[in-house]
């Protein structure tokens, strides 16, 4: 354990970051990339993004950054006329740097930084270049991975590694508003109200942070930092044009959002402390999901002057399926079994045709998404895999936040709610209507608006609707509006259409037809025994009486004779 006292660097305390160990240093903006930089040795120090190695480069001007355009020879060139090598990388420019390496034992040469080693998690699904140096990584004498927010790796071959853990002897905590609520753009709303100052958004979605610029009218008066794509998005679908792929104190706005592409790794250098807001909805999309335990806590540390106030906006889905870790666990290696299975038979396959069945279904199957191009096991793939649904599992309701943010190191929350829910007027619209089918009528309208699928709000209307009126909820859910009014909200209709629906569920169904087959005949008798038996096995009570007659609502059929009886004779299916 290394302790920091107040204004301590990690340069104070120690000379270098030693080899084969996790930097866990916990407090962002602490001087372990610095401390690199500055130690006389030869290294090579990769890092998720662009933006980060240009900000070093301008107060490094011996590093030399390698990303996109960097060629061979610059690098080569720099190799030669410089004798102290500092290298900043990118994870897919890594390949560049070792081919210019070509005549030094790179191994031995440079010692190798992982830096903000927690993104070999966090991207590792939709960015699988990411871990490419991991395998060069093992390789060199010196090295080492560095984080102020790691995330536990899998990977056996980091048994040998000891963690490093960086504290502070002083409170370092970050106040924090923590706002729960219905509607993102009602909270935001209430939030530039009592507001005048810079603030900096962070919202890893291009779509939602044009659709509130648009709305609260800010267009004129904000800056988006994004990747190359999305500002392109941004100037051809929208025809914004204060989108930047760099940052720069002076193409600041009054208003400015940040994506992803700026979350970690980089320094926000401003002469004032602005006013930060991260943005979370599950509705809108899945990237906009910010991991309290790394996310926020690099975000916040992105500014070296520090800010005047942090704030998190966040919505809740309650239809988040939540698994435990063992859960995932066991779903990863029952698809590894499977997947294994499957390669024993293409590999014992002695005949073209079965090699080529079998290697069709492997490329298809969950668990390839775990392997490597070479088909070895990518423990980065299956850690993010792991870390991700626990992270989707927090979003499900607003108790596991606030449980998240106290059991947080670098945090202090104080928690509110945005008390605003739009249907509050629907129900207020409800409740004043003259007579039950009036009512009825506002209720269904009201029900086929609802967005799908239906968000945390729409879920507790849903259930206060349900408490005014049960029955023509059931209707909706079970019937839709449509056939609501084709039969004119006539109660005793709805409730036969109701429990005809109910009779033709998938499991009645099955059940009939596992009894009666195509072909067959039937006595009257047979038909309403059975029928009765397996609506008493669902239990259904059918409010007309059970007649033979009732087997032709599932099959087409005809009058026969069954050995002395009346009966049906079964001629096709119908449902």
């Amino acid at each position: 354990m290394i302790t920091l006292h107040k204004g301590q660097y990690l340069s104070d305390v120690m000379d270098k970051i030693p080899s084969d160990c996790i930097l866990s240093k916990r407090i962002p903006g602490c001087g372990a990339t610095t401390l690199e930089l500055e130690t006389k040795r030869h290294s090579i120090i990769v890092v998720p993004n662009v933006p980060v190695i240009k900000s070093k480069c301008k107060k490094h001007p011996n590093l030399l950054g390698v990303y996109e355009d960097v060629t061979i020879d610059k690098i080569r060139n720099y190799l030669t006329n410089n004798r102290l090598h500092k290298i900043m990388t990118t994870p897919e420019s890594f390949g560049k740097v070792k081919t210019a390496c070509s005549n030094i034992d790179i191994y031995n040469h440079f010692f190798l930084l992982m830096d903000e080693c927690q993104q070999l998690i966090k991207d590792v699904d939709y960015r699988i270049d990411i871990v490419l140096p991991m395998n060069d990584f093992f390789r060199f004498k010196g090295k080492a991975l560095v984080s102020a927010t790691p995330i536990g790796f899998s990977d056996p071959r980091f048994k040998g590694f000891e963690t490093v853990e960086v504290s502070a002897d002083y409170d370092y905590r970050q106040e924090i508003t923590v706002k729960h609520t219905y509607n993102i753009a009602k909270a935001i709303g209430e939030y530039l109200e009592s507001h005048n100052g810079t603030i900096c958004f962070f919202i890893n979605s291009i779509v939602e942070i044009y659709s509130l610029m648009k709305h609260f009218n800010m267009l004129d008066e904000a800056a988006v930092y994004c990747a190359p794509k999305s500002r392109l998005k941004l100037k051809s679908e929208y025809s914004f044009d204060n989108a930047y792929n760099d940052w720069s104190a002076d193409t600041m706005k009054r208003y400015n959002f940040f994506t992803g592409r700026f979350f970690t790794a980089f320094d926000l250098d401003l002469p004032y402390q602005p006013d930060l807001v991260m943005v979370t909805d599950p509705y809108v999309s899945e990237y906009t999901l910010l991991d309290v335990d790394t996310d926020c806590i690099q975000i916040c540390g992105r500014f070296r002057n520090g800010i005047k106030s942090a704030t998190h906006i966040y919505r809740v889905n309650p239809q988040i399926i939540t698994k435990d870790r063992e859960q995932i666990e066991w779903e990863i290696s029952a698809h590894e079994f499977a997947y294994n299975t499957i390669q024993t038979l293409y590999n014992s396959a002695d005949n073209r045709e079965s090699r080529f069945a079998f290697g069709a279904v492997l490329e298809t199957m969950p668990f390839r998404k775990f392997l490597y191009p070479d088909f070895t096991k990518n423990w980065f793939a299956i850690d993010n895999e792991i870390n991700s649904v626990l992270v989707d599992n927090r979003y499900r309701s607003r108790q596991e936040i606030m449980n998240w943010y106290n059991d947080c190191h670098f945090f202090n929350p104080i928690f509110e709610n945005c008390e605003y829910n739009g249907n509050d007027e629907k129900l207020k619209i409800i409740k004043a209507a003259r007579s039950v089918k009036d009512k009825r009528r506002k209720m269904v309208q009201i029900l086929s608006e609802m967005e799908t699928p239906n968000s945390e709000y729409a879920l507790d209307f849903i259930n206060d609707i349900r408490k005014i009126d049960p029955f023509i909820v059931e209707a909706f859910e079970t019937l839709g509006k449509e056939r609501i009014e084709e039969l004119k909200y006539n109660k005793k209709k709805m409730n036969e259409e109701m429990i005809l629906s109910q009779r033709k569920g998938n499991k009645v169904v099955k059940l009939i037809k596992n009894i009666f087959k195509v072909g067959n005949r039937y006595s009257n008798e047979f038909i309403v025994n059975e029928l009765t038996r397996i609506f008493d096995l669902m239990n259904i009570h059918p409010e007309k009486d059970i007649t033979p007659k009732m087997i032709k609502d599932y099959f087409q059929a005809v009058n026969c004779w069954a050995g002395k009886e009346k009966g049906y004779q079964l001629v096709s299916e119908l449902v």
